[in-house]
């Protein structure tokens, strides 16, 4: 049998939790370098370009000259408007409200700092976000039983540590501390639920409550990784990053309107403590780096993420009576990512960066759903850099990302059939992400 982790997280929500049109597949955080993101991040277990390698492959340490700090911030731009295709509730009536974009501009840090501690060894630490999203769609679009906020955060602490064996190779290591941080709300249909009681609330879609998570932990986790010098222009690297496993622990609350609150309370919608477990997946990445000459070089990676532990997501609380209880299946798939980039050394000062990757979706169209609107993405890229003296350099990224639309049709696994709302539509989507850096080298 599959391993699997299942994940006890929320309030009535009966969509999976991770996901977002602004980030790779699945819930990854690519922008983890700006000059990565200049080439689309094609090759980068292999490229060692500045001390954002200790992400990508610490063992690329070694191939910096001289100690150095990074610090980068990308913003990151999606659109994600649903179109409605038929939209109804349990009833069979249409589901009101706005179409809706959960498109959020979000932010994403990342800071590195590497430290030549002889000839052969140097340490570095990174702090980033290897995980996260940012959905938002407002309170009356026709989806907000499914989903109305998705806020995932981490924040990645990761020491590493590399040395050359031999002149050929060179072999990396990193520990992974790592918070993570969950958001999550969705409407409650009040105005059906009193229906079937009856009540004086019953107004289906007209009397809506909120169901809300937040929970958090700290983990751990490492990566590791070698670089093999094949010849003086061409070097293969092998990169692996650890699952980790987190153990949430936080609170569920309900909204609810002031009409419906005595059938909320002989129903058991009350506020509650939440826990469960959750392993964020392991990936690998093979990678190449080839100087053509002074100031070509081309680079290619094929990188691999294991999905497949998302086989179901199971939300409970201590009474098993309480709403806050549901099991959805997510059954994910493993996913590979392709990149194939170019660098141009201009001159001393200039350096010019493109990339294109495809990126596969782990989500099929079976299990898609309003906090999952993923798809397959293909990545086109362009960066710069600038040395603007000997010790600092600036660097420029730019990539948009096409995504194919998703196409949704999602019932929810309600207690009552008059609950199991169906959203059926297909999203517009596609992301702009810029990303700028500093680097300082210590001379």
């Amino acid at each position: 049998m599959a391993q699997h982790k299942t994940l006890k997280l929320s309030t009535l929500l009966m969509a999976s939790v991770f996901s977002s049109l602004s980030y790779g597949a699945g819930f990854a955080v690519m922008e983890q370098s700006v000059t990565g993101l200049g080439r689309a991040f094609a090759g980068s277990a292999a490229v060692a370009e500045d001390a954002s390698t200790i992400f990508f492959n610490p063992a690329g340490l070694t191939y910096l000259s001289h100690s150095q700090m990074a610090a980068g911030l990308n913003l990151i731009s999606p659109q994600s408007d649903f179109n409605d295709e038929g939209s109804k509730t349990g009833f069979g009536a249409p589901l009101t409200g706005r179409e809706g974009d959960a498109g959020n501009l979000a932010a994403v840090p990342n800071f590195y700092y590497a430290h030549r501690i002889n000839d052969n060894t140097v340490a570095g630490i990174g702090v980033n976000a290897p995980f996260g999203l940012v959905t938002e769609y407002s309170d009356n679009w026709k989806g907000r039983y499914h989903a109305i906020k998705s806020d995932l955060l981490t924040i990645n602490i990761n020491p590493s540590i590399a040395f050359k064996p031999s002149d050929k190779l060179s072999l990396g290591f990193g520990v992974n501390l790592q918070y993570i941080d969950l958001e999550l709300t969705q409407a409650v249909d009040f105005g059906t639920i009193c229906a079937g009681v009856p009540a004086a609330c019953a107004a289906p879609q007209a009397n809506d409550g909120k169901a809300k998570l937040t929970a958090d932990d700290w983990s751990w986790g490492y990566n590791l990784g070698l670089i093999f010098q094949a010849t003086e222009a061409t070097r293969l690297a092998l990169a692996y990053r650890s699952k980790i496993s987190h153990h949430l622990t936080g609170d569920g609350k309900f909204t609810t309107p002031t009409n419906a609150q005595g059938v909320a309370s002989f129903l058991n919608f009350t506020d509650a403590s939440i826990s469960g477990d959750v392993d964020l997946p392991e990936s690998a990445s093979l990678a190449v780096h080839h100087q053509v000459n002074e100031q070509w070089a081309v680079m290619a990676d094929a990188s691999w993420t294991r999905w497949d532990r998302f086989e179901e997501l199971a939300i409970s609380s201590p009474d098993p009576t309480n709403p806050l209880n549901s099991t959805k299946e997510e059954n994910w798939d493993n996913s590979m990512r392709y990149g194939l980039g170019l660098t141009y050394a201009y001159n001393d000062k200039w350096t010019f960066r493109s990339g294109v990757a495809f990126d596969e979706t782990p989500i099929s169209d079976e299990y898609r759903t309003a906090r999952i609107p993923g798809e397959d993405r293909t990545w086109v890229a362009l960066g710069a850099s600038y040395n603007y003296s000997e010790t600092i350099t600036i660097d420029a990224g730019y990539t948009h990302i096409f995504v194919s639309d998703p196409e949704i049709n999602e019932t929810l696994d309600a207690p009552s059939p008059a609950l199991a709302h169906n959203l059926v539509g297909d999203y517009d989507a596609s992301v702009d992400i810029l990303g700028v850096q500093l680097r300082w080298t210590f001379l």
